[in-house]
């Protein structure tokens, strides 16, 4: 061991053994497999050495038997022949590959609710949103800073003990960009770690600030329509540099000059344009692409397009304008809701049928974008959907970069994330087969240096199907305080397909199988503004009716009872 990792150890706390024992009756060293949890207080990194392992780096480099060092919190060396030093924990990890974490490109994972309000948001009350804007201030010109809270940083509004936190990271996700999303300007984004306590989950703040084109408050109020809220941004950017301009002559030569005023909303559009922050702007369609492009040149910020299901047609416009984009992987579906009779529109019937097909040609025309999971709700919606996109010619070393080394580019984190490489921060996925196939398997995350291993998810019941349970099923929750309609079909193999609608909306079956008289059903739903949840439905089966339990991400849990009237359409 040189001199340096020895120095490095020793300030991380951990020490060689004879050092170690001189030292025993003073303190008991923290065990090497503790597991970090945000309630525990700081224990020293533990040290690793991943051995035997298929190695995709993300740079294009696959080690194919190879070892990964992970010391203090960072990696500390790759490759196929490397030391491993004496006082690692050495995890065998042959069958298994590894991965740089995933990185989700915009989201709220982890943040606590704005305002103080419950994430349901107003006891479910349709009428909710025009409450609120009722009791808004209201603003008469852009001096009222209608809208905007640019000094608002996510950072500030984390919450370790999130449940969503452990589901993402569950699924192999170890780092998010976390925005507010409330307002014209909704504040300053966050790249965070999947792990830690508020302030270790922080891997750089600001990173990002967010623009949306939402009102303030419908017309009663100024900016009452999108013509308005355009405008009100140019001008905000207009009075950030005209006071940037004055403060600095005033700076210059106070004497006889008033005073600059203090406002707090310009000074984070100031730093956003001088430091070059991405500033993430709502782009999905055609018309909003452009405008977006235009309004970063005519402002001076850095836009990041975001949505792009429409950017197909426009790659290589894109890429001429040299802007980076965040596509929501969360792809458009017909409105199940909608007439069955009624004619889908055309430009409807496109977007549905190209926007798949963004991230290849994205890819074709060398454009900068990432994924984002947008509503798909989970890590395993979103990788079906990262999966669809392969599908419709995205390579897979293309998606792996759009969810890794590309949004830690994009933030400006690419010395510290996105790759498999020495001195990057030891965030991993260990998988059990190829990160995009369908029936891989997570087998431990490492974030931070802190090893969280997932439990082997149990086999599916490979007795075939003893019951029939095609067709329309009534449910009713916790006796009966809720209803819910079930539209399922089965394969021959006991696959269950088809869309649970109830009053949080229609639940797409993401997961779903029938085993002799036994069944289990997944799906995404959404349980209030950025809570999205997976809902795990057990139970048997008996001709007609059903019964067992749904859990709701592990948080709640109902029984319920179901019917299929008159035998059910077969």
């Amino acid at each position: 061991m040189n001199r340096t990792a020895l120095a490095r150890r020793l300030a991380g706390g951990v020490v060689p053994g004879l050092l170690l024992a001189s030292l025993s009756g003073l303190a008991a060293p923290a065990p090497a497999d503790a597991q970090y949890m945000p309630s525990q207080a700081p224990v020293p990194p533990p040290f690793f050495a991943l051995q035997n392992a298929r190695i995709v780096t993300g740079t294009g480099a696959v080690i194919e038997n190879g070892t990964v060092v992970i010391a203090n919190g960072l990696i500390e060396a790759v490759g196929a022949d490397v030391e491993v030093p004496g006082d690692a924990w050495l995890i065998d990890v042959s069958g298994l590959t590894v991965y740089p974490g995933l990185f989700d490109g915009l989201s709220r994972i982890g943040l606590a609710s704005q305002g103080g309000n419950p994430a349901g948001g107003a006891g479910g009350n349709p009428f909710a949103v025009f409450v609120e804007q009722a009791n808004q201030p209201r603003t008469v010109g852009p001096e009222d800073r209608p809208a905007t809270n640019s000094w608002v940083n996510a950072a500030d509004m984390l919450d370790p003990d999130s449940d969503d936190i452990e589901t993402w990271r569950s699924g192999g996700f170890t780092n998010a960009l976390v925005a507010p999303d409330d307002g014209i300007v909704t504040g300053q984004g966050v790249v965070v770690n999947l792990a830690g306590d508020e302030q270790e989950m922080v891997v750089k703040a600001p990173a990002a600030l967010r623009v949306t084109m939402s009102g303030a408050g419908g017309f009663r109020s100024f900016p009452g329509s999108l013509m308005g809220v355009i405008a009100y941004i140019r001008q905000l950017y207009l009075d950030a540099d005209h006071s940037q301009q004055y403060e600095a002559r005033y700076t210059a030569n106070p004497s006889g000059q008033p005073r600059p005023t203090y406002d707090r909303a310009l000074g984070p559009i100031q730093d956003a344009i001088t430091a070059g922050w991405p500033t993430v702007m709502p782009a999905n369609e055609v018309r909003q692409i452009r405008r977006a492009i235009k309004l970063g040149r005519d402002t001076g910020s850095r836009p990041v397009l975001q949505g792009a299901h429409e950017a197909y047609g426009l790659a290589d416009e894109i890429a001429s304008a040299g802007v980076q984009v965040l596509v929501n992987a969360d792809w458009p579906e017909r409105n199940r809701d909608a007439d069955p009779e009624a004619e889908e529109s055309l430009a409807s019937l496109k977007r549905r049928a190209y926007a798949p097909t963004t991230p290849a040609r994205l890819e074709e025309a060398g454009v900068e974008w990432a994924f984002y999971s947008g509503s798909a709700g989970s890590p395993r919606a979103m990788m079906e959907k990262v999966r669809t996109a392969i599908e419709n010619g995205l390579s897979e070393e293309a998606a792996l970069e759009a969810l890794t080394a590309a949004p830690a580019r994009i933030y400006g984190v690419d010395a510290m994330l996105g790759s498999v490489e020495a001195g990057k921060i030891a965030n991993l996925v260990v998988t059990d087969g190829p990160l995009f196939d369908e029936d891989t398997d997570i087998r431990m995350v490492f974030v931070d240096g802190h090893r969280f291993e997932e439990e082997a998810p149990e086999p599916r019941p490979t007795e075939p199907p003893a019951v029939d349970m095609n067709g329309t099923w009534l449910l009713s929750l916790n006796n009966d305080s809720q209803e819910a309609t079930a539209e399922l079909e089965v394969s021959e193999d006991g696959t269950i397909s088809g869309i649970i609608q109830g009053e949080r909306g229609e639940q797409q079956i993401t997961d779903g199988w029938v085993s002799g008289n036994e069944f289990s059903i997944t799906v995404s739903a959404t349980m209030g503004p950025g809570m999205d949840v997976e809902i795990v439905y057990t139970g048997t089966v008996e001709g007609d009716s059903i019964e067992g339990n749904a859990s709701f991400g592990g948080m709640r849990n109902m029984d319920f009872t179901g019917t299929r009237p008159g035998g059910g359409v077969r």
